[in-house]
């Protein structure tokens, strides 16, 4: 807002019009005087940061944007493009705070998308970012085609759930509209083609259901040398024998196929690492994925009164600190009772109030951390796990073994994939624990055998199944896999109504597997789903109904399609 002063009087307020960032397709700025500001390159990724993952310390940004330079380097690089972008538009976008966060009335292109495309099937249109290529910064660049990835999920969400509203409501047409648009933005989905067909047949054109059909057939002979799944071909038969579809949606699974009420096979490890508990060292659980890492971590920890669990995500490595940030949180709400402690934290935590002034130091954080750590373990007994290591961040890795040593009566519990899957990052960290005094004790997970394959199946009690009669041929197609081989289970009860050992689907690639349970799910479970990831150790469903503009009671059915996918267990995923 600017306020000259006046002649013959004080000085007089006058409201500055704030433009409209558009993100998607050529990243610009309209509103301005004259034509639109077009946005250099790590102006348009810095202000797609914020919009997508802010407000957030200055720190972070920096580190996201400019990952290829050191703290300081980034900070400069942050303050000057600052300085460049106010002094080029005009107006303050992203104001003078630690913490960045747009100017109040800035909007952009990527708030409500549903809402947008509400009014115009159409809209949200474009590649975020445009063309816009970091190829010159491989880190940068990751991000931005992951994120990119996440808009597209994201804008197909939105058109999803507003066909099946839409069909709901019996608005045949436009539900039918929305399908195009939604097929047109990805053609090789095939959940988007049954919807196409199922919506020309409820709209009465069963020449266009089939002739939809027909398409999808060619398109994926020519694009991906396969053919339609056993869903599509189901409903193309009924559309062919013109009879009345059957009610959306799918019958549950069992739930001891979703999560085995016991855990099998790792009875030497779970007696290992109550030993280790038990002298006072920390544990480390190393595995292949699937191999029940997380399993074996939290059963551990499920008896202990006060349990804070925090993982590490893929994208980690270059936002130093992440993971302490999530384990602060992951600790509770309540900021440390220390000033200084307070101070230092909400560097990481602005919602702790101010930081400390200055530039962070290493060895303060830790301090803090180790401080704020030790003060939420006071009353006892308190276990903390950070699982999926082999995703952290090196700073968080760095301080680590330092918090293990000086933050007292905590029960560490820590869960990674093999050294050789990961980093050096973990490898310095493994080697650092594992010195002359081994402060950890080390375990390493293997595929489960032939005997304890057929506790597992005769665990599940599922009706029809007789454990001697499949144990050898899944733990021949899983490799004793625990999570393959539910994965393989959960494949054969959707697809057969109980056909012999030999008829099990072969296990695909574990994200195949993923990705196919994912594209079952309903518009509403998916779109929560997506925002459950994008809030990660932060979620819960109350923040859910706020973002989603709904009353947390209309959340429990798509959270319960969640936990009955197992994509969900507890507040957060079932796997890495």
């Amino acid at each position: 807002m600017d306020t000259p002063a006046g002649p013959r009087g004080p000085a007089v307020a006058i409201a500055v019009p704030m433009p409209r960032l558009h993100l998607l397709g050529l990243p610009r700025l309209e509103g301005l005087t004259g034509p639109a500001h077009v946005l250099q390159r790590r102006d348009a990724a810095l202000l797609a940061l914020v919009a997508l993952d802010g407000p957030l310390p200055r720190a972070q940004a920096a580190a996201r944007v400019w990952p290829d330079a050191d703290a300081e380097g980034a900070r400069n690089n942050l303050r000057q493009r600052l300085f460049r972008l106010r002094r080029s538009v005009g107006i303050d976008l992203l104001g003078s705070d630690e913490v960045l966060a747009f100017a109040t009335g800035l909007a952009h292109d990527l708030d409500l998308a549903e809402a947008g495309l509400l009014a115009d099937p159409q809209g949200a249109d474009g590649e975020l970012l445009g063309r816009l290529d970091f190829g010159d910064c491989v880190e940068l660049a990751d991000w931005v085609e992951a994120e990119r990835q996440r808009w597209r999920v994201r804008r197909a969400e939105a058109l999803a759930a507003i066909a099946a509203r839409l069909e709901e409501q019996r608005d045949i047409a436009r539900a039918l509209v929305y399908a195009q648009r939604l097929l047109h933005d990805d053609p090789l989905q095939e959940h988007a083609h049954r919807r196409v067909m199922r919506l020309h047949y409820l709209r009465g054109d069963r020449a266009a259901a089939l002739e939809a059909h027909a398409r999808l057939v060619e398109l994926l002979r020519a694009e991906l040398h396969t053919a339609p799944g056993r869903e599509t071909s189901e409903l193309a038969r009924l559309i062919e024998r013109g009879t009345a579809l059957p009610p959306g949606g799918r019958q549950p699974l069992p739930p001891a196929v979703l999560r085995p009420p016991r855990l099998i096979g790792r009875a030497a490890e779970w007696q290992a690492v109550q030993a280790a508990l038990a002298e006072g060292r920390a544990v480390l659980v190393l595995g292949e994925a699937g191999l029940g890492k997380s399993r074996l971590l939290g059963d551990v920890a499920a008896p202990l009164p006060r349990v804070a669990l925090a993982s590490a995500r893929p994208g980690d490595a270059s936002l130093p600190y992440a993971l302490l940030a999530r384990l602060l949180r992951a600790l509770g709400d309540e900021p440390p009772a220390a000033a200084w402690v307070r101070a230092e934290l909400a560097r990481l935590l602005p919602e702790w109030g101010a930081a400390a002034p200055g530039r962070a130091e290493a060895l303060h954080l830790r301090a803090a951390a180790a401080q704020c750590i030790a003060e939420r373990a006071a009353p006892g007994r308190l276990a903390i796990v950070l699982d999926d290591l082999h995703f952290a961040d090196a700073a968080t890795l760095e301080l680590l073994p330092a918090l293990l040593a000086e933050a007292g009566g905590v029960h560490w519990l820590l869960g990674a994939r093999p050294i050789g899957e990961a980093g050096d990052a973990l490898a310095g960290l493994f080697a650092a624990l594992a010195g002359d005094t081994p402060r950890i004790q080390r375990l390493e997970l293997q595929p489960l055998d032939a005997e304890a394959v057929h506790e597992l199946l005769a665990s599940l009690e599922l009706p029809g199944l007789a454990a001697a009669d499949w144990a050898a041929p899944l733990w021949h197609r899983s490799g004793g896999n625990p999570l393959f081989l539910l994965e393989t289970l959960r494949a054969w009860l959707r697809d057969t109504s109980g056909a012999a050992p030999p008829a099990l689907p072969a296990p695909e690639p574990l994200a195949r597997l993923i990705a196919q349970r994912l594209e079952a799910l309903g518009p509403a479970a998916l779109r929560l789903a997506r925002l459950a990831a994008l809030a990660g150790a932060e979620f819960d469903l109350g923040l859910a109904a706020d973002v989603l503009g709904q009353h947390v009671l209309d959340l429990a059915d798509p959270w319960h399609e969640l936990e009955e996918a197992h994509i969900v267990r507890g507040a957060g995923f079932a796997h890495d």
